[in-house]
Parts: structure tokens; sequence; C-alpha cells
């Protein structure tokens, strides 16, 4: 079957891998983490059916979970960007472990020809329909350290947690074309409507700031300008910049360089490449640009080597005190500076390329002096702790312009809502004795807004103030009658009064034309909602969840 793939191979689609900077992806690649890495050490890897997990029942899961992240994100795997997204070896981890053992209790057989068929359609070039199966397990595989054998085992998985998805979300399938009809009619209704609005920035020039009152405000939320704790520290850059000839002698050494930048052009398409001024590169220039990223990102290497090796002395040395940072420096002919004070969740100055140096920072202490090699996008840093300052709260004076800019704010937003509180008022006796809105809006000397129709499910309001929140629009304008205006609603700048004229039916055109396309989605978004409850429920009874929160709770 796999030699099928191979026999119509021509070339690669890497689109599963999109999305990650693209020399890293090409010309480097980090170490494997180790189970106890993955399991935050020890031997207790938890249970599950009443049998205890084994380090070798979970060393090929926790290659399915590496190697899953690796084909989402890539190098930015590891990063913190795709951590707060959600991403977590561990949970990955067991979650496959769970759900294979589901596919295996359930009798599901994924076939090799499900498997090839998963291989055409997700390595695939869109343009050509061509697939370079070979060529993909070559590249990704070295690049990552995965063989074939582990990446079919990662499509059977997938084929096999996708069949339970069908068989266990089959309550989703329930919906019928009339309740989709009746649906989709709902969500497509069109409201026509005006509004008023009230902005703080029309009442800031009348604001009078009376000392008294300025004085008070800074003592009822005097927690607002407390100084948080800010951590002081000593930090040795390693520049990429001195070392892009080094990184151009290595590149040039590596014979295919060429062909793979001619791939990357290739696999995101010319109309990706812009410059800074929005317009299509020409090749030549698009492919330079990306031999300058490699090389760049190359040269960051290098200099990342240089301070790896500056660490391992560095993290040598008896007894460990922050002072051994700058002696060490000294000794090597380096520079040590001292940074300004910033917050553990505030910004350096010293920092700016490399923003993770901040929060590494964070958890300095007398034990723990030293940061690990920090990479940015210019250089590598390490930093030891050079000192703490308590959190204070400054004096008044201290603190006085921002404090008065804010009771300014404060007080025009005040004069705003309090407006829009008397024009919904007025609008609504004005309304019933039969007035319309747009006569109360001229007698009140306020600008009634026509805004253009929108549906439930309109992703954007034209002509819409910034400030405002579209999705706050949208849920008062529905649920109100037509003919009716909305009580004042505020908004962060101030607020606004809505007045729904009509509901207009969505036209017949529209309902044919999306009927199917609506129906196939709900019935699939109820699919997914009826297995994540079912997955949810069985992970929590299985103690895995638990599991995972307890180690948590432990790092």
């Amino acid at each position: 079957m796999f030699g099928t793939i191979r026999k119509h191979q021509q070339w690669l689609w890497v689109i599963i891998i999109a999305g990650v900077i693209v020399s890293f992806v090409i010309f480097f690649g980090p170490a494997q983490p180790s189970l106890s890495g993955l399991t935050g050490g020890g031997e207790s890897f938890g249970t599950l059916n009443g049998k205890p997990l084994t380090r070798e029942t979970l060393g090929g899961f926790a290659r399915q979970a590496q190697l899953a992240g690796r084909l989402r994100f890539g190098d930015q795997m590891d990063s913190p960007q795709v951590r707060q997204m959600g991403f977590d070896l561990n949970r990955e981890m067991y979650q496959r472990l769970f759900l294979d053992s589901k596919v295996k209790e359930f009798g599901v057989h994924v076939s090799d020809q499900a498997v090839a068929n998963w291989i055409r359609q997700n390595l695939k070039d869109p343009k050509t329909g061509a697939v370079d199966y070979d060529g993909f397990i070559e590249r990704f595989g070295k690049r990552f350290n995965f063989s074939e054998v582990e990446f079919q085992s990662y499509v059977r998985h997938e084929l096999g947690v996708e069949h339970l998805r069908e068989v266990l979300g089959v309550s989703g399938q329930l919906l019928t074309p009339r309740d989709a009809e009746t649906a989709f009619r709902k969500e497509n209704e069109l409201a026509v409507s005006s509004a008023v609005f009230f902005s703080a920035s029309n009442h800031l020039a009348s604001v009078v700031v009376d000392p008294a009152a300025l004085s008070q405000f800074f003592t009822n939320r005097i927690a607002a300008y407390r100084i948080p704790e800010r951590t002081v520290v000593t930090s040795v850059r390693w520049d990429a910049a001195p070392h892009v000839a080094e990184a151009e002698a290595e590149i040039k050494k590596q014979a295919d360089f060429a062909t793979r930048v001619e791939e990357v052009y290739n696999q995101r398409g010319a109309e990706s490449f812009r410059d800074k001024t929005g317009a299509q590169m020409t090749k030549e220039a698009a492919l330079a640009d990306i031999r300058q990223l490699a090389t760049d990102s190359k040269a960051l290497e290098i200099a990342a080597r240089a301070a790896r090796d500056f660490a391992n002395e560095l993290y040598a040395m008896e007894p460990a005190k922050a002072e051994n940072l700058a002696a060490l420096a000294a000794k090597r002919g380096l520079t040590a500076t001292e940074s300004q004070p910033f917050s553990d969740f505030g910004r350096a100055a010293e920092f700016e390329d490399a923003p993770e140096m901040v929060r590494e920072a964070a958890k300095l202490s007398a034990e723990q002096p030293f940061t690990k090699p920090v990479p940015g996008a210019k250089a590598v840093h390490i930093a030891a702790l050079r000192r703490k300052l308590p959190s204070e709260v400054p004096s008044f004076e201290a603190v006085r312009a921002k404090v008065t800019e804010d009771f300014r704010r404060s007080k025009s937003i005040e004069a705003a809502r309090a407006s829009g509180e008397a024009f919904a008022a007025a609008a609504a006796a004005a309304i019933s004795q039969g007035k319309s809105f747009a006569a109360v809006a001229v007698e009140k000397k306020s600008v009634a807004v026509e805004i253009p129709p929108f549906s439930i499910v309109s992703t954007s309001l034209p002509g819409l103030d910034a400030r405002v929140a579209a999705s706050l629009v949208k849920d008062t304008a529905f649920n109100l009658k037509p003919g009716a205006a909305s009580r004042f609603v505020a908004s962060g700048d101030g607020g606004f009064v809505i007045f729904l004229k009509e509901r207009r039916p969505v036209d017949e055109a529209t309902v044919k034309a999306g009927l199917t396309g609506y129906l196939d989605t709900q019935r699939r978004q109820k699919q997914d909602e009826a297995f994540q409850e079912w997955f949810r429920q069985e992970f929590q009874k299985s103690g895995l969840a638990a599991l995972l929160k307890n180690r948590d709770e432990q790092l």
C-alpha cells in the first residue's frame, strides 16, 4: 500500500507543519525530551483500567505526543506561545494513551488502505495533487528524529480516534433538515436598527479637577498605583550578528541548501512573500529573504552554543552565587550589565528581544541565582539575580500626573453614562407616546447612527465605533422587539442606546445556497460536542485527569 504512494510521489507539500518559522523547521533540530521530563520525573506513572502504567507502556505514547506536537507546531512546540495555546506534552501523552485503550476496547481496526488515504489527503500539494511520501519521511523524520513506523502509528491513532468520534458522536447526526433550516433562518435573520452612542471623549473637556476630589480619588484607588515587586539582574548577552560569516560558512557546507530554499519558496507560494510596502516580491528577492532568515537563525544558534558553554562553566562554580556571573564574564572578556528594575509582568528594556527573560528572572532566588540561556530575536542572554525590590506605594505627588489623567477619564465616562441613562429614559417615554427614535435624538441633540443590517452570526458591523464591541450590539438588538429601544448599555468608553426598527427575514436565495453546508456543519459540531462530552466524562473516570492535575500542582 505504501509502495503505491511512493510510486506516484513527486513533491512534498508540508502544509501539515505550516505556521512555524521556516528556517527553524528546515535547518535546526532540538533534542527529544525524555520520558522523565515529560512526566515530571520519578517512576510512578499512574494506572489505567486498574493496571499500573510502566515506563515501557508510556514510552511509545510519549513519542506520539512529541510527534503530534512537531507536526502541529514544528520548532515552536516548546515555546511559551504554544503553551499558552494549551498544548502540553504530558496531557497529550496521557490522552493518547487513554484514547488508544478505547480504540482497542471498541475493536476499531484501521486498514493500510485507510492510512494510505489519510497520507494522500494530508501530504498533498493542493496545486498539483502530487504527494512525496518518501521525501516527507526523510525530511521530517530526520529533522525531528522520527521513524516511518512511528509516523504510520500516529496516522493509525488519528484514524482510530476519528472512528470513535463518528460512533460516539452519532447523536449529532440526529439533527433533522427541518430543525437545521429553522436554526439557519433564525441565525441569518437581519436586524435593521439605529443607535445613539455616548463617548467619554465628548465629556473630557468639561471635567473640572478639584484638588480634594483628586486626592480622594487617589486614596480610593491606591492599589492601582502600587508599584509591584521588581527584579534587578546582571546579564551577559551573545549577539548573533558577529556570527553571520560563520553561519554562512556552515550553510555553504549543506549540498542541498539551494534546493531546500527553493522548496520553501514553492511550499509557501509566491504570493506569501511580501516586501515592507505589501507588494509581492520577485522570486529572486524571496529566495534571498529565505536564505537571510536561515543565515540569521544559524547565527543565533552559534551564539547559543557560546552561551551554553558559558552556562556550563557558570553552573559548575562552587558555591553557586550571583556574583559568579560577572566574575566569569570578566575572566572571558565579556561585559556583564545591570538591568533597570522590572516587574514579573512588565517589560525590561534590556530584554526587548527576549521577553521570556522577564519570566525566567521572576524565578530567581538566592538558591537558584542564574537563568538558563534565553534566546531572543537577535541574541542569547544569561542573567543572575542582583536584588529584589519590594512592592511599595508611591507618594501622591510622585504619580499626580497619572492620577489626574485617570481622574479625568473616570469622570468623563461617568458623564457619558449619565447622558446615556437620561437619553434612554427619554427615548422609552417618547416612543411609548408614538414619537420616533430619530425625533428623540434630534430633540436631545444627539446623533442617531444608522447601522447596516446585521445578523446574529455577522462577524463585523461596518461603520460601528471600534470602541464598542459588535457582540454587545448584536446581543442587545436581538433581545428587542421591533419598534423598541434598549436600555442604556454601558461599554468601556461610555455606552449606547439601540433602536430596533425591524427584523428582516433571510431571503430564500441565501437559504437555498447555505442550508446544505449549514446542516453538515451543525451535524459535525454536535457530533464533536457529543464526543467531547463522552471523552471528558470517561477521562475523568479513568483517573488520568486527576493524575495530570496532581502533577501540574507539583511542578
